[in-house]
């Protein structure tokens, strides 16, 4: 539901709270009854401030012709007040299905703009005299508007050992609104591990700025159909599936799975890793 929709019910619910209180409550019929003989007893005085019961009693008969008469009024408020309330839930299933829609419209352009067969990392590996391995990673995101693979950001590793795994976490898209039923896979560098550093304790490559992945970084520049802000926030709902299986089913989101290449030290060589779009890594 939208800010101003909850803010809106918010209010709803404590007027609610309130009608309840006076008109379903003894202690609110209490109340209600103080207030209107003090609002009756203070405008029962004379103009030289003595109480006049002939005009309290003339006050008191208004008040209450004014109140029956009236009383349609105050049903029907009441009655106005907690329908819109009952419809919470309806109007709230509404609002996540227009939500939904939105979101999905934006995730079938933020894919068009991602390029499943690209470069995602370049690596080089360097042996250390303490049996250890220096990474220096780039990490590599698709400009559609340039069609190139484009830089975003480096970082160092290192990690015991004397080969590498590059491990790349595989989000798999296989959903009807999302390019029209083709599968769409995305590959995000996660983690580096070894024969010596197991998995569950190897290092995460998973970089970002801010909540965006590097691999999936791109400037208003580098767009096409979507506005930076609307690219960054459905790019942070594609991130939340990793933790949310509700939201990843309604985003389209199949299946996550993993895929690695080993790497060794080399003075010399660079390598590259592109994924291959259908679920593969391949090591250049």
């Amino acid at each position: 539901m939208s800010g101003s929709m909850e803010h809106f019910f918010k209010s709803i619910e404590a007027f609610k709270s309130i009608l309840y209180f006076l008109f379903f409550s003894v202690w609110g019929w209490v109340l209600l009854a103080v207030f209107f003989l003090i609002v009756v007893v203070l405008n029962s005085k004379t103009e030289k401030g003595v109480f006049s019961f002939s005009k309290f009693m003339g006050i008191l008969t208004d008040r209450f012709f004014f109140f029956f008469t009236n009383i349609f009024q105050l049903i029907l408020s009441v009655v106005v007040v907690f329908t819109l309330f009952s419809l919470k839930p309806v109007i709230n299933e509404i609002s996540e299905t227009l939500s939904l829609y939105r979101d999905i419209k934006n995730l079938t352009a933020a894919l068009k703009n991602l390029k499943s067969e690209r470069k995602i990392l370049e690596v080089q590996a360097f042996s250390e005299e303490d049996e250890f391995i220096r990474l220096k990673v780039k990490y590599f995101a698709y400009s559609p508007v340039k069609k190139a693979d484009i830089e975003t950001g480096e970082a160092e590793y290192k990690i015991k050992g004397r080969k590498v795994y590059i491990d790349s976490l595989v989000i798999n898209f296989d959903y009807a609104l999302v390019e029209g039923g083709r599968v769409v896979n995305l590959a995000l560098p996660y983690m580096v591990f070894s024969e010596e550093v197991s998995f569950d304790e190897g290092i995460s490559i998973l970089s970002k700025e801010g909540e965006i992945p590097l691999s999936l970084k791109l400037d208003e520049g580098n767009l096409f159909l979507l506005e930076k802000k609307e690219y960054e926030s459905i790019i942070k709902k594609v991130m939340k599936t990793l933790e949310d299986r509700k939201l990843a089913l309604k985003l389209g989101v199949r299946t996550f799975y993993s895929e690695a290449v080993a790497i060794f030290p080399s003075k010399t060589k660079k390598y590259s890793i592109y994924s291959t779009g259908v679920g593969g890594l391949v090591l250049k």
